[in-house]
């Protein structure tokens, strides 16, 4: 990005200020200042406003010259690159051309100008020594992070390495209708109450559980968390209960980040696979779909982080396909602006990311009864993928995930 600045290039960033995993604060903001990067910060609410700190922006969007984007389910952080040696996610993104662009774009700008997304404050110079001695570390790593470096040379050549060829050889698709949904900025604690919430803030979840309603031949599901609401319970049912072919596909307690969903997910998924779901879990293990960097993070753990919807219609053209940011669970429905890109009519496309979710979950195991799970190759396997203190972990979580159940 800073290269692109140097040609003149007009850079914007907009980064969810979330209390728990932001990093990109004020020194790397104001060190990117001199390039003529804008750094802004969606909801930097302080963590005593309770309720407000949870409504944050899960976007996930780069937009170039409003000619070409990408969304999907990727953070930018080593985890979601296969760069980590200790945890890594699957994830998967769409990458886009066309008139749609702008109105993603358009939907960038009314994120980054609402009032909600904040101007930095530069840090200022302490006056006290040992504060001052902090301030001078943090402007000269800032500088080290930004500045270029052999090991990031290096590391930059072997991911070209892997990755260009792997970009060359998938095939660009037309899309002959495309939609795309994003939620509105700006959701707090008090426009829950003063707005008509639903209706001027929670468009995406519309938009899904209408093509859901739709289907009429199968539903692929592919979320790395699974919390179902009232409404979202009640329309998995509706479709079980019609005889559609539903198959999830999602985390296991083996390759999860958040112990508390696995809680909730055990607690209810044999009940949907008795009523006719086919449960996929990821085993948690890395996946041959790509060559890493170094073999030790093959070795490391992964999860699934994709967020992937197939649509199956009777008809010509009708088949669709949902990516984008949106989990199915509480947060997601609720209180994280999401968006998302479908796709109707072109089949072959539709086959690709069908043929992509199941070759994952079939790579994990299968929940054949309670408490029961199988392999690919029909071996019966722990249906957790875990044992202690990873399950005594879960059964402690259980009910502070049951009790704080609306905000997982």
């Amino acid at each position: 990005m800073v290269d692109a600045a140097k040609r003149g290039v007009n850079v914007r960033i907009l980064i969810d200020k979330s209390a728990t995993v932001f990093e990109f604060d004020e020194f790397y903001a104001e060190g990117l200042k001199p390039y003529g990067i804008e750094v802004r910060y969606y909801n930097a609410a302080p963590i005593y406003y309770v309720s407000t700190i949870n409504f944050r922006n899960h976007r996930k969007l780069l937009v170039v010259d409003d000619r070409e984007a990408i969304t999907g389910g990727r953070n930018v952080e080593n985890d979601y690159y296969d760069l980590s040696e200790h945890y890594n996610f699957l994830d998967r993104d769409l990458y886009v051309k066309g008139s749609i662009v702008k109105a993603m774009r358009a939907s960038f700008d009314a994120f980054f100008e609402h009032e909600i997304s904040e101007r930095y404050q530069a840090p200022e110079i302490p006056s006290s020594r040992i504060e001052l001695q902090k301030y001078e570390r943090k402007v000269s790593d800032v500088k080290a992070f930004l500045a270029h470096n052999p090991h990031e040379a290096e590391t930059r050549a072997k991911i070209e390495a892997i990755a260009r060829p792997v970009l060359a050889s998938k095939p660009l698709y037309s899309c002959p209708e495309m939609t795309f949904t994003s939620d509105a900025p700006g959701g707090s604690f008090w426009t829950r109450f003063k707005d008509p919430y639903s209706d001027n803030y929670r468009f995406l979840r519309k938009t899904i559980f209408d093509k859901v309603m739709t289907v009429d031949k199968g539903l692929i599901l592919a979320s790395p968390y699974l919390l179902n609401n009232r409404k979202s319970e009640h329309l998995m049912h509706v479709l079980l209960d019609k005889n559609i072919d539903m198959t999830l596909y999602t985390n296991s307690l083996s390759s999860t980040d958040a112990t508390y969903v696995a809680a909730q997910l055990y607690t209810h998924v044999y009940d949907w696979q008795a009523k006719g779901m086919k449960v996929y879990l990821h085993a948690g293990e890395w996946l041959d779909e790509m060559t890493t960097i170094s073999p030790s993070i093959q070795s490391a753990r992964w999860g699934m982080h994709a967020k992937t919807q197939v649509y199956k219609r009777t008809g010509a053209g009708q088949n669709e396909i949902m990516v984008g940011t949106y989990n199915i669970d509480n947060r997601s429905n609720h209180y994280n602006a999401e968006m998302a890109l479908f796709c109707r009519g072109n089949d072959l496309l539709v086959t690709e990311i069908e043929q992509s979710i199941l070759s994952r979950a079939n790579n994990g195991y299968q929940i054949v009864g309670k408490n029961q799970a199988v392999d690919s190759e029909g071996k019966a396997v722990n249906v957790y993928g875990a044992g202690d203190p990873d399950t005594t972990k879960m059964k402690f979580m259980w009910l502070p995930s049951w009790l704080f159940n609306f905000l997982l």
